[in-house]
């Protein structure tokens, strides 16, 4: 009998032991942001995602191994690095801490986490990363050349027949960098383009893996270059270039492959270097192509390159070169029709605007016969597209018939939606005209966003195709005028997209660029308003500070704390430039320098027209006072979160003092906030929405006057320009005003995004009246508003940095919206919420990936009840103002209802 009850109780623990459900392997790894990445930087970053079964999950530790070889890594023995079990929730920008790593070397890991109950998952499946070059000598071998010409416009052919050595393969990874743009092919297949533009002390370079290109003993390498001097956004540097192709084989061996004067060049004679500037911010040149001088094939292994000339080799300094991740997306599109207007006239619709460059196949005609084409945002009443509406710039294009087939395909990209073509020699189809869109990084299948209400759909759905716009070498200002980022647009469109479309690096890079510019020129902290840039020193005040948010945004979206750590000088020298204004009688910031002509002391908002009156004769400007609240307010949390605890009750006290002095000094009689202090001390007579919407926004109101603020700002309904809509929302959701905050998003009287949709735009505008203006018609700076959907109406909120903790509080709209639902990418894998009110019920669905936990906020509604079923089962919740609140919402998919 004993023996049996032995063997009953063995079967139940082995049962128990069973049912243990165990973490599944980690999945998705990603090193510096990349799968499998090529070129590093020295001290990589790894990330990865979670798939455990169980609801509620967290990951409480992990453990990374960093191998020299696929075989050690089987062994699961981390040879350069082992972190050991640690105990931790990040799942991103988990810091490399092994032995050095050497240049150009491929490293291979993998990572097993532990969850809540301590289990512990499999390793998982192995991945790798391949460090790219540290230091001049990494890239020895490879010298810099160029094509010596005075053309303002160098377009230039480079080629190279290598021998490899008559070995295996095992590896072949091409770094490159050149000024202004590149196009890489190998054997004729093209590899890749860049590179976003900067100073040439702090140039970048890209890298590919070209493994499985090669093929045989000899290859060819060939890259058309382009460099087209200064302009908006581009230093002018000049056409230089420089490779380097590294050959790793089987049996350890190495070739090295670099650009040296042996390489040939030529002029891409097809283009017209000497052709008028597009406008005057540096957009580039207009495009004059004749295709009886095209090369053709010039890229093939076979082509005869011996009447080429060698190249000019030039210096060897590559001591500041940097790595860049940052990948250009491309993708043909068709337009949605091609209008024939009679007598070989055509005009092309994309259907909505696009960056990219048109690709139209021609043939016949006479040789030397051209073609004129135009592009733009708008039709005249005859149909043609009206060359008035063209954001200031010249939107033509030439094309010179060679008399057989020949494709029109320009090099530099511009925004717009229509292009008329005029002399066609053959009739233009969806079939032989295509477009080829372009933008950076973005992963537009991660947005989602839909509602009962069709204008805020619409609205959505405009502001995240304008993110892609924007998304080119870095957030630029419009992909028609220039090239360039602006600070405060950066900040606008590089937020957005994080939070709707997964960006990492190009936030990253932006970033870091930014604080190049105050290493460069401004030694008291500033940073420059545009940069990198042609024209060199220049800020705008309010941008400066706008930087400190952005920066904050970054960290609260990704945990990075290195970023933190690492530049928080610089950080901090932002902060102390806007104190070093403080007027001590006042308490407030005085006339903050910099900026000059409609600029000086601070933007406020811009264009003009989008001031809405705002009092530029202040002093002491109520919105400069307000970033200045935000830049204390985030140093001091930053200094707290690096533990430099003197730093952070400073700057706290500075934030408090400023807060005190903004009320007692900015607050008029009727307790609402006016423009600022004039230059005797005395209050501007005017009220703007935007000196009321900031203190909100940024919870510097006090309880005593909220009331008369809350009223000012819906009085005014929209009167804010894109520089600061942003906070708009911000406070609207903040007060929980969702019927007011409704209407912005979806009023067509009002200015604002469905004013816009009303009037045919198809990406947000510089500002609300830019069509009457002859103003940018694709600007993407107003995709800032898309934080307050995701925010207020979707209902998410990160409370911790790398989505850790969330808020999920969908506002009351009071029946004005029966159901929401949408997606939010993060670390961790996608958040998804879906809300929706029906016959007196309502429901929120929430799929949240592992190591989440939410706070979730139902609204009250007209029932006194605490009460909310959660999963099926009634529980008693927190009443919280409005709202009912449930804590502690782990993983996995969960049903609220509540009955109203």
């Amino acid at each position: 009998m004993r023996h049996f009850y032995t063997i009953i109780l063995l079967f139940c623990l082995s049962f128990l032991k069973a049912n243990v459900t165990n973490p599944q392997p980690s999945f998705n790894l990603r090193t510096c942001d990349k799968v499998k990445p090529a070129g590093t930087q020295q001290l990589p970053f790894f990330g990865w995602h979670n798939s455990n079964a169980n609801d509620n999950e967290i990951q409480t530790g992990y453990q990374l191994i960093v191998a020299s070889s696929p075989e050690m890594l089987a062994l699961e023995k981390g040879d350069i690095w082992d972190s050991g079990k640690t105990i931790s929730r990040m799942q991103n920008y988990i810091d490399y801490n092994g032995k050095p790593l050497s240049p150009a070397t491929r490293y291979f890991w993998k990572v097993r986490i532990w969850d809540k109950s301590g289990n512990i998952s499999r390793y998982s499946a192995a991945t790798y990363f391949d460090t790219g070059l540290f230091s001049a000598e990494d890239w020895k071998g490879s010298s810099w050349i160029m094509r010596n010409s005075k053309e303002p416009n160098i377009y230039t052919y480079f080629r190279k027949q290598i021998q490899l050595s008559n070995k295996t393969v095992k590896k072949a990874i091409v770094y490159l960098s050149a000024f202004h743009n590149y196009e890489l092919y190998l054997n004729g297949k093209a590899i890749g383009k860049g590179l976003a533009y900067h100073y040439p002390q702090f140039a970048y370079y890209n890298s590919y893996d070209v493994t499985t290109l090669l093929h045989g003993n000899s290859n060819n390498i060939s890259a058309m270059t382009h460099w087209y001097g200064g302009g908006q956004g581009r230093p002018k540097g000049d056409n230089r270039f420089l490779l380097k192709l590294t050959v790793t084989y089987t049996d350890g061996t190495t070739d090295v492959f670099g650009t040296d004067k042996t390489w040939k060049q030529s002029a891409v004679s097809a283009f017209n270097p000497n052709t008028m500037q597009r406008n005057g911010e540096g957009v580039g040149f207009v495009d004059i192509i004749d295709s009886r001088r095209a090369i053709t094939d010039w890229n093939r292994p076979d082509f005869d390159d011996t009447a080429w000339q060698n190249a000019i080799e030039i210096d060897p300094n590559t001591d500041r070169l940097r790595p860049d991740l940052t990948q250009l997306k491309e993708r043909k599109i068709k337009p949605v029709s091609v209008i024939s207007l009679g007598n070989d006239r055509y005009v092309i619709d994309l259907g909505k605007i696009y960056a990219g460059v048109p690709e139209i196949s021609f043939s016949g005609g006479m040789p030397g016969d051209t073609i004129k084409m135009w592009a733009g945002f708008i039709l005249n009443e005859d149909g043609t597209v009206s060359e008035k509406i063209n954001q200031h710039t010249d939107l033509s294009y030439f094309f010179v018939l060679n008399g057989n087939k020949c494709v029109f395909k320009p090099v530099v990209y511009l925004g717009y939606r229509y292009l008329q073509v005029n002399h066609s020699p053959i009739k233009l189809t969806t079939n032989n005209v295509g477009f080829i869109q372009r933008f950076y990084e973005l992963e537009p299948e991660r947005s989602h966003f839909s509602s009962s209400n069709p204008m805020l759909n619409t609205v959505w759905k405009l502001m995240t195709h304008s993110l892609t716009l924007g998304a080119q070498e870095g957030f630029v200002d419009t992909p028609t005028r220039e090239k360039g980022e602006f600070l405060g647009d950066g900040w606008s469109q590089g937020v957005a997209a994080m939070k709707v479309m997964g960006d990492r690096a190009l936030n990253h890079r932006m970033l870091l660029q930014f604080l190049d510019s105050q290493d460069q020129y401004w030694p008291d902290g500033r940073l420059n308003a545009v940069y990198p840039n042609g024209d060199g020193k220049r800020d705008i005040p309010d941008f400066t500070q706008q930087y400190l948010l952005w920066a904050w945004d970054y960290y609260m979206e990704t945990g990075n704390l290195e970023f933190l750590k690492t530049n928080y000088l610089k950080l901090k020298k932002v902060a102390a430039y806007v104190d070093s204004y403080t007027n001590p009688a006042t308490g407030l910031i005085h006339n903050l320098a910099g900026g000059s002509g409609a600029y000086r002391y601070g933007i406020i908002d811009w264009p003009e027209s989008m001031r809405y009156g705002y009092d530029m004769s202040t002093d002491a400007r109520t919105v400069i006072n307000a970033y200045a609240y935000a830049d204390f307010d985030i140093i001091s949390k930053i200094a707290a979160i690096i533990n430099n605890k003197a730093d952070a009750d400073s700057f706290r006290s500075k934030a408090t003092l400023i807060r005190e002095a903004i009320n007692r000094k900015l607050v008029n009689a009727d307790g609402i906030y006016v423009d600022g202090l004039l230059s005797d001390g005395s209050q501007s007579k005017h009220v703007s929405q935007h000196a009321n919407m900031f203190p909100i926004a940024m919870n510097i109101v006090n309880d005593s006057n909220r009331k008369a603020v809350i009223t000012a700002v819906k009085e005014r309904k929209m009167s804010v320009g894109m520089v600061t809509v942003r906070f708009l929302p911000q406070a609207l959701g903040l007060v929980e005003e969702g019927l007011h905050l409704l209407d912005l998003y979806t009023n067509p009287a009002w200015d604002g995004w469905a004013k816009t949709v009303s009037k045919g735009g198809t990406a947000t505008w510089e500002c609300w009246d830019a069509l009457e203006l002859n103003q940018s018609l694709c600007h993407p700076w107003g995709t800032s508003g898309l934080d307050g959907i995701q925010q207020f109406i979707l209902g998410v909120r990160s409370i911790k940095p790398q989505h850790e903790l969330i808020q999920i509080k969908p506002l009351d709209f009071q029946g004005k919206l029966a159901n929401v639902s949408g997606t939010v990418p993060t670390d961790k894998g996608d958040i998804q919420v879906t809300w929706k009110i029906k016959s007196k019920t309502y429901q929120l669905k929430l799929l949240s990936p592992n190591n989440v936990t939410a706070e979730v906020y139902i609204p009250k509604g007209n029932s006194s009840s605490n009460e909310v079923k959660v999963n099926g089962k009634t529980v008693t919740a927190k009443p919280i103002g409005n709202y009912l609140l449930i804590e502690n919402i782990g993983s996995g998919k969960h049903v609220f209802e509540r009955r109203f």
